[in-house]
């Protein structure tokens, strides 16, 4: 049985109207143990009540991994007497926020019941194939403080502290990191906060969830390395919400590729490149409708990146491909010396990619806040409201009424399509 077996593939074509879906939206930021005191002194958080939980919660799939296979994660977690299941899709990947669908039930025992996913029509075939398969995979035992901030916009965001561990077996790793998932609104004001707390603490963007961190330790292997997904646009969309879709499809390219560039995949620096590139290729694109000194600002940040990305693949390249291509017409001891220099200049040029992805204050201050800058940039005017709970009927991120003044409804009639647009966006 083929992944789009066990679960029913979302209608996501332009003008399909898709089932009515909760979907879950969050930004995950890695949060070093020794600054969470700052964070909880900051005003938001010093203004907001915040509730203290302990949750311990269990994964489960097959032994031949169907599951993830489908892009499903099942969990139970317990938190006191409570249990909730959770079903979750594989995030989106569109965008530096996670977008991913979430189905949640309460339930009476520490294993999945399945027939909570049997009576939901995406979840029906999954139950089926799993039923009387199911083992435990990993396990995550989290301190977890929540408080609820309220932004602009009417937006209400669950800022959420977790600090404690993922168990798979005899292997372990620490968790802290800070949560922002959204509860209603728009989700332009959670990289507006997330940027401003790291001009407090050194935060980074994860893209890795919990469940991809416990399978990461139950494995020992590094998620494969992504290939770019073609946006999805209608040939009438108007300006805003085309470079909207573009830029979010670039940075989300972008994110899924640095747990495999991370691991040391020569596939994954090359995505990152291939990101940044189109990145660079849409801001320029669009150049006319964007604000110069905004444009400019990001512009430079990618290509310093670009060079840095440029560079490393250069060198896979030249040892992986332009060697071995040469050892085949050239005599063995001729390359030997080349070969050991070639690969000495390799891992430096990889060390300094993963030298801006390292848990430190200097990620948290330079890669961050360009990455939150250039979806604050794609989101601050273009966001649109997404009423909680209800999955997108088009291929915007966030879809259905834009943030903002009732005017903003009428000057949108207005932008000329995809093409001609003349609104300058800062």
């Amino acid at each position: 049985m083929s992944a789009a077996d066990l679960i029913e593939p979302a209608a996501s074509r332009c003008g399909v109207k898709e089932s009515a879906v909760p979907r879950e939206v969050e930004l995950k930021l890695r949060l070093p143990p020794d600054s969470r005191a700052v964070l909880e002194a900051s005003g938001l958080f010093t203004a907001a009540p915040a509730q203290e939980f302990h949750q311990v919660t269990t994964y489960f799939d097959t032994l031949d991994s169907a599951l993830d296979r489908a892009g499903l994660t099942l969990r139970v977690r317990r938190i006191g007497a409570e249990r909730i299941q959770t079903v979750n899709s594989r995030a989106d990947g569109r965008g530096v926020t996670n977008s991913r669908n979430e189905w949640e039930w309460r339930i009476g025992q520490d294993t999945p019941d399945l027939t909570r996913l049997a009576k939901t029509s995406a979840l029906a075939a999954a139950s089926k194939t799993v039923n009387g398969k199911l083992t435990r995979l990993f396990v995550t035992d989290i301190h977890r403080t929540v408080r609820l901030l309220h932004l602009d916009n009417d937006t209400v965001v669950e800022a959420a502290i977790d600090r404690g561990t993922i168990a798979a077996g005899r292997a372990q790793e620490p968790v802290s990191e800070l949560e922002l998932e959204l509860k209603a609104g728009c989700v332009a004001p959670i990289y507006r906060l997330a940027a401003d707390l790291q001009t407090l603490v050194p935060l980074w963007i994860s893209p890795e969830s919990k469940a991809a961190r416990g399978w990461r330790l139950l494995t020992g292997h590094m998620s494969e390395a992504q290939p770019a997904r073609p946006p999805k646009l209608r040939r009438s969309v108007l300006a805003a919400p085309g470079f909207q879709v573009i830029i979010a499809g670039t940075l989300g390219h972008l994110m899924t590729n640095i747990g495999p560039t991370l691991g040391g995949a020569a596939e994954g620096v090359h995505e990152m490149r291939i990101a940044l590139r189109a990145t660079r290729a849409a801001l320029k694109l669009f150049e006319p409708h964007l604000a110069a000194s905004t444009a400019g600002r990001f512009d430079t940040q990618l290509q310093r990146f670009s060079r840095m990305f440029g560079t490393a693949r250069d060198w896979d390249v030249f040892c992986m491909k332009t060697l071995p291509a040469a050892a085949a017409e050239l005599a063995t001891g001729q390359l030997r010396g080349l070969r050991a220099a070639a690969e000495v200049q390799r891992r430096i040029a990889h060390k300094a990619v993963v030298g801006y992805h390292t848990r430190s204050r200097a990620y948290g201050a330079r890669v961050g806040p360009g990455v939150l800058g250039r979806s604050r940039l794609i989101q601050t005017k273009l966001a649109r409201r997404r009423p909680h709970g209800k999955a997108p009927s088009d291929p915007c991120p966030f879809p259905a009424e834009p943030c903002g003044a009732r005017s903003e409804k009428k000057s949108a009639a207005r932008r000329p399509a995809f093409g001609g647009a003349t609104t300058q966006f800062t």
